[in-house]
């Protein structure tokens, strides 16, 4: 077992859903989630969960709402002084921006289609609300697409934790497998996506 998920088995029994709540908010909510592994806190709560150290409902409730809470945050963030965040010339700066135009490459330069896609991966969501601030996305679309995308994040680490069947073994090496599940989702959600798109077309 390695030592942050060490750390998370020790500090989750004690601290409850709050801890992990509170690591969802800073996973999105600015650059704090560069280095807050929200996703493998939510795969472990769901194991102890499991094990019956904590509330299964809990778990999921405290892990969507606070990656919602934290999506909301950082969209206003972004929409208040993003453009500050982007144009520095610090190290941080130059990081956020890496990540906004592996944004850009992935899912193009509709926010609408890209809020959703971009939540479910690890590397492109801890900016993803600030990028969408920055846009002319509204709150209310930003929302509706946002929660798609939390959905199926957090159902994704809680089928990792889930799989895992109290093994830690498992559990790493499902994580390992992250980037082949998060390829899966985005299939599944491109695919909801065109159904959508398609069907506007024909109503118009």
């Amino acid at each position: 077992m390695d030592p942050v998920t060490a750390r998370l088995v020790e500090a989750l029994p004690v601290y409850g859903p709050w801890l992990l709540l509170a690591l969802a908010f800073l996973e999105t909510c600015f650059l704090t989630g560069l280095v807050v592994p929200a996703g493998l806190a939510t795969s472990v709560a769901t194991v102890l969960a499991l094990e019956g150290s904590l509330s299964f409902a809990s778990v999921v409730a405290a892990a969507w709402v606070g990656g919602a809470l934290g999506d909301s945050m950082g969209f206003w963030i972004g929409r208040a002084s993003g453009g500050r965040v982007l144009h520095g010339d610090g190290r941080l700066a130059r990081m956020v921006r890496n990540r906004q135009r592996t944004l850009d490459r992935f899912f193009g330069r509709t926010p609408a289609h890209s809020v959703s896609l971009a939540r479910v991966v690890a590397f492109v969501r801890t900016v993803m609300p600030i990028v969408a601030g920055m846009s002319e996305l509204s709150y209310r679309r930003y929302l509706m697409f946002d929660f798609v995308g939390l959905t199926a994040c957090v159902g994704l680490y809680v089928g990792i934790g889930t799989l895992s069947e109290g093994s830690w073994q498992v559990l790493t090496e499902l994580l390992g497998l992250g980037g082949a599940l998060t390829l899966i989702v985005l299939v599944v959600l491109l695919w909801q996506l065109g159904r959508r798109w398609g069907r506007r077309r024909e109503v118009g």
